[in-house]
């Protein structure tokens, strides 16, 4: 003690320009200023950091920053306070966290610097990695919030981190991420472990999501006063909406296996809810035989079965009349042919009856022209084909596949009509599509003399036509080595 008041007594007399104090020195006096803060005595610890400060102590300048960022012992400066953080978070023998935490908090904030994001970033991640829990939990926060920089699998990362260094909060954030699938897949266990010790440090967030966890993630038989007592800690803290909960749990009771699967379904947990809507159809709940179909169809959650989803859509059409047909149509469109004749004819008829009735009313078009123009459905009907691309066509004006079977059939009836003609017979003012036909034809016939023209022909349509059209042109030519390949413009591959 009487070493320590020696040395305060010694800093008082000497000058500002102090010479480097030696390191068991320096340390002596920040503890020495940290003891006349416990005891009140502002005015010494400014003294004892300020000349710290002079000698070059990063940690005197750290503790002078926050005297002069919370105006004790010196007048409040709080652009002097950034100023002694960042010169300590950057000096080379600083080895602490707390510097490169006050001055990242400086840049998130941007109350005394203008705020940048990525600066914040970087003096925070300093101190994270000397497990600074604080600096763990602002930096997770930081990559959850700012549009430019979020990670949220590395947010998650430091929630974690910071809980695991017994930070409450972080360990809530990290609860509340692994129990919604936020950064990682669900993982209800350590959710619950999480959850617990923010519930047990009082946040009253906590004590909600826990009821909600416990009414919601039950099991059969379960039990579902857990729910209401967390509840009811959260209606005590403040929360309104915990108080709906508790009332809602005791007088209604546990939530259906509907529920339950829609539940998960809205925050993106497919493989959770499929066994929820399994029970549900089981009991024949509609919506429930609807998105089990759906998740079979589209292999959301579980392993893909379209055929199995063909036949619950199929039942469905069927019993309610509406619901499941259109997707009972679209699923035997995927399947290419293989559905059957039978139950490609009822997915035509569905796909006529959208055809010009609602938003899918383009798609539902084509759709009938596809099944009419692929031999693989078995429902050839080449006129029907046209009838429903030109609808399709016509109602997008775009450039889209339906046009392009338009386009087609106009080049099929052209070829047609020219390859009647005498192949010499060059068209003195041929159009386009004319010329093109003639350098097609006359190239297939090998007649000595046209080879420049087919050249130039040939040139003519890639310049103006799309590939894919071409392509589709030349795999009607006879003798070509595409030809046949694509039956139609929109088979795979084509």
């Amino acid at each position: 003690m009487r070493q320590i008041l020696a040395l305060i007594i010694a800093i008082m007399l000497m000058s500002a320009a102090l010479p480097a104090l030696a390191q068991d020195d320096a340390q002596a006096l920040n503890e020495a200023g940290k003891a006349a803060l416990t005891r009140g005595d502002v005015t010494t610890a400014a003294r004892i950091f300020q000349q710290l400060t002079d000698a070059d102590d990063p940690n005197g300048m750290n503790n002078l920053g926050l005297l002069y960022y919370t105006g004790q012992g010196v007048s409040q400066d709080r652009a002097l306070a950034f100023t002694l953080y960042k010169r300590s978070a950057d000096h080379p023998a600083m080895v602490k966290p707390q510097a490169s935490y006050h001055t990242g908090i400086a840049y998130l904030l941007g109350d005394v610097v203008p705020r940048d994001a990525s600066a914040a970033v970087t003096y925070l991640t300093r101190a994270a990695e000397m497990d600074f829990a604080p600096a763990e939990y602002e930096l997770g926060q930081l990559l959850l919030s700012e549009p430019r920089i979020t990670d949220p699998a590395q947010a998650l990362k430091y929630f974690k981190s910071a809980a695991i260094h017994d930070y409450p909060a972080a360990a809530y954030e990290a609860g509340r991420m692994l129990a919604i699938g936020q950064g990682a897949a669900v993982d209800l266990p350590w959710a619950l472990i999480h959850l617990d010790v923010a519930a047990q440090a009082g946040i009253a967030d906590a004590y909600f999501l826990l009821g909600v966890l416990a009414e919601w993630e039950y099991r059969a038989g379960g039990p579902m006063d857990v729910a209401v007592e967390w509840y009811a800690k959260a209606e005590a803290a403040g929360i309104e909406e915990a108080a709906i909960r508790r009332w809602e749990t005791e007088h209604i009771g546990p939530p259906t296996n509907w529920q339950q699967a829609e539940y998960r379904l809205a925050r993106n947990d497919p493989a959770g809810a499929f066994p929820f809507l399994v029970r549900s159809c089981a009991i024949g709940e509609v919506y429930g035989c609807y998105y089990q179909a759906l998740a079979l169809a589209d292999g959301n959650g579980v392993p893909q079965d379209r055929y199995t989803a063909l036949s619950m859509f199929e039942n469905l059409c069927d019993e309610t009349v509406e619901f499941g047909c259109g997707e009972f149509a679209r699923t035997a469109l995927f399947l290419g042919g293989s559905a059957g004749v039978s139950r490609n004819q009822a997915a035509q008829r569905t796909f006529q009856d959208e055809c010009g009735t609602d938003n899918l009313a383009a798609d539902s078009c084509y759709s009938v022209a596809l099944m009419s123009w692929d031999d693989r459905y078995g429902l050839r009907n080449e006129a029907l084909a046209r009838q429903y691309a030109d609808l399709s066509c016509q109602m997008r004006s775009t450039n889209n596949e339906a046009c392009q079977m338009q386009r087609h059939f106009q080049i099929e009836d052209s070829w047609k009509d020219f390859s009647q003609q005498d192949a010499l017979s060059k068209p003195a003012e041929p159009d386009f599509l004319e010329g093109l036909l003639y350098g097609l034809v006359v190239g297939a016939a090998g007649q000595s003399g046209t080879g420049d023209a087919a050249t130039q022909y040939g040139e003519l349509a890639r310049q103006r036509e799309n590939a894919r059209t071409q392509f589709a042109i030349e795999a009607m030519r006879s003798g070509s080595q595409h030809y046949g390949a694509c039956p139609t413009v929109n088979s795979p591959g084509c």
